[in-house]
């Protein structure tokens, strides 16, 4: 790994992207992005690399910077971002259409097992601290299903921004965005040939 991208990669790390972000975290930090490069720009590899780079423009909350790499990816990892990045804009009606494209993808399961992980070393008793009924409900739905739903996360992430405004929820939510950011993050990672772990996840 290049020095420039483990000093974005190490910054990015010192927050969690905002479920509703009004403005990209840190400007400077987005032209950073911009400049990076991978391999030959060609073949597979080349479409994982923008899609790691739409990545981590969205994990600096940078959603136009994300959007302009992720419509042109026409992969189920660029429809992913795509779905992830307007869910964050608040379009919940485009994120689904989009994870409607993404149909399975491998970061699924990967995800799955590692939501069920968090849950059970302290997200259960986070989430026991939302006020809102409903949305203890969805998340428990959510954790107990037999495989990764994007759509109720989606509602979830909806009913949290439009309606509850719940302090616990927006701490149980935001962790498992970054797991789910994370793990398609390293998902990008290792298909571009990048060897070593990111830790994203």
């Amino acid at each position: 790994m290049s020095g420039a991208l483990q000093s974005i990669v190490s910054k990015l790390l010192s927050r969690e992207p905002e479920l509703y972000p009004a403005e990209e975290w840190d400007e400077l930090l987005d032209i950073r992005i911009a400049k990076l490069t991978f391999g030959d720009g060609s073949g597979q590899g080349a479409s994982f690399a923008l899609a790691f780079k739409a990545g981590l423009h969205l994990w600096n909350d940078s959603l136009d910077a994300s959007h302009t790499l992720s419509q042109s990816i026409e992969t189920p990892t660029g429809s992913y971002w795509h779905g992830i990045m307007h869910r964050m804009e608040g379009d919940y009606s485009n994120a689904k259409y989009w994870f409607h494209q993404v149909r399975s993808h491998p970061v699924y399961g990967r995800l799955w097992h590692a939501v069920r992980s968090y849950w059970e070393q302290g997200g259960a008793a986070a989430a026991n601290g939302i006020a809102s009924v409903r949305l203890r409900s969805m998340l428990e739905r959510l954790v107990e299903g037999a495989s990764w739903d994007p759509y109720l996360f989606v509602d979830l992430v909806e009913n949290q921004v439009s309606i509850s405004r719940d302090p616990a929820a927006e701490t149980v939510l935001r962790r498992l965005q970054r797991l789910e950011m994370g793990l398609l993050l390293e998902y990008c990672w290792e298909q571009i040939g990048g060897g070593t772990s990111l830790e994203f996840g």
